[in-house]
């Protein structure tokens, strides 16, 4: 019994929608036909470009020509037809001129990918370039952003500590827009039975406005050692202002007060500062102001009629210091300013609550009121609370004197 012949392979079949391999035959006849198209086009352009003939930038002319020299004269030695021998005699001449095209054809190609390793090198020099200004710039960034990250830690140590005591509270609140600003506060008490509270504005954000800051800090620190009147105080402070913004364009405001605890009287001064409020405990809020000038822009500040003036307050009341940025904020759904009236308004419903509840709600609804929690503006914000706790004045020898805030 024969064996039979093993079956034949099933036919390749290709899927539909498969291109063919580059191996299939169809597939270099495309690949061919694909680049011969350009190429001829190239070539037919090279044919009629005056710099194809010019034999000593393209020497595939005279190498065409020269190759084509054999052939008239070899024919010189034959007979054959006129028409041939006219083709032989014009050979050299279209060796020369397919040569010379095809070697033209090789140049500009040459000379294109030359162009584009030039353009690519270029580019990866401007790349390199760019990456090291870079990272030049984000440095010199690093280290100015370090600088201010130091400023502000140097001027949190002027901004004043919570003041606690039995008859007095004073809470502080500065919230910078920037690193540093040009709000400044200061409490202090020379002695247990006097308070001096200071608010101050400088023109202007930032660096030079702190600045400014730093150097009338030292000044109202020996002001207040010195238990200056208000107008004394201001009187100086602005000789400084003076001396310190002689070539510049900045101005500062500025408010004093010298508070007697054991008297319980408020005498005060502000010049061009707004108005500050009195929050009596019942709700009532007073304006306590003068029409003094700005500081730092004339030798004469005062009002002729009303440097100064002086109130009482009762146990319970609230003194709120604050600089403009505290009330000049757009609200979030008209984006009209809220305005001293409004700030007002919020501090009459705080009356005889804890300063430190007075500062959190007031900071509270004002970022409600422009829906968001960070200021455009420095806001400072100083709250004292006076309570009925009775003012050692004096003691007995050997006993133990109150504490005073020290000045920073």
């Amino acid at each position: 019994m024969e064996t039979p012949p093993p079956p034949a392979p099933p036919p390749l079949v290709t899927p539909p929608g498969t291109a063919a391999t580059p191996s299939s035959p169809g597939s270099a006849g495309t690949a061919f036909g694909g680049r011969r198209v350009p190429y001829l086009r190239a070539f037919f352009k090279a044919l009629v470009d005056p710099e194809t003939f010019d034999a000593r930038r393209n020497p595939s002319v005279w190498l065409g020509a020269l190759l084509a020299v054999p052939i008239p004269i070899l024919l010189a030695f034959t007979r054959s037809p006129l028409w041939v021998e006219i083709l032989a005699f014009s050979a050299p001449v279209a060796w020369g001129a397919i040569l010379g095209a095809a070697g033209r054809v090789a140049t500009v190609e040459s000379e294109a990918v030359h162009r584009l390793e030039l353009q690519a090198a270029a580019a990866k020099s401007a790349v390199a370039a760019a990456t090291v200004r870079s990272d030049r710039l984000e440095a010199e960034q690093q280290a100015m952003t370090d600088e201010l990250k130091l400023a502000q830690s140097i001027q949190k140590t002027m901004v004043p500590p919570d003041i606690i005591r039995s008859d007095l509270q004073v809470v502080v609140k500065h919230i910078p827009s920037s690193f540093v600003g040009g709000d400044y506060l200061q409490a202090s008490m020379p002695r247990p039975d006097l308070l001096y509270l200071c608010v101050g504005d400088v023109s202007g954000h930032g660096v030079a406005a702190a600045l400014v800051v730093s150097r009338l800090h030292g000044v109202v620190r020996r002001l207040i050692l010195e238990q200056k009147s208000p107008v004394q105080f201001l009187d100086e402070l602005n000789k400084a202002a003076l001396r310190v913004l002689e070539h510049t364009y900045f101005f500062v405001t500025f408010a004093v007060f010298r508070i007697d605890l054991a008297a319980r009287r408020l005498e005060y001064a502000t010049a061009g500062h707004p108005a500050q409020l009195l929050l009596r405990a019942d709700g009532r809020v007073e304006t306590l102001s003068t029409p003094n000038r700005l500081l730092g822009m004339d030798v004469d500040v005062f009002d002729p009629d009303r440097a100064s003036d002086a109130t009482t307050y009762e146990a319970g009341d609230s003194l709120v210091l604050f600089t403009d940025g505290l009330f000049e904020i757009p609200g979030q759904e008209d984006g009209e300013i809220l305005g001293e009236q409004g700030l007002g308004e919020m501090l009459g419903n705080l009356g005889g609550l804890p300063p430190a509840l007075i500062a959190g709600d007031v900071l509270r609804e004002l970022a409600d009121f422009q829906g968001d929690s960070k200021f455009a503006d420095d806001v400072s914000l100083m709250v004292a609370r006076f309570d009925p706790a009775p003012v050692a004045v004096s003691a007995p020898r050997g006993a133990a004197q109150p504490a005073a805030a020290p000045l920073r």
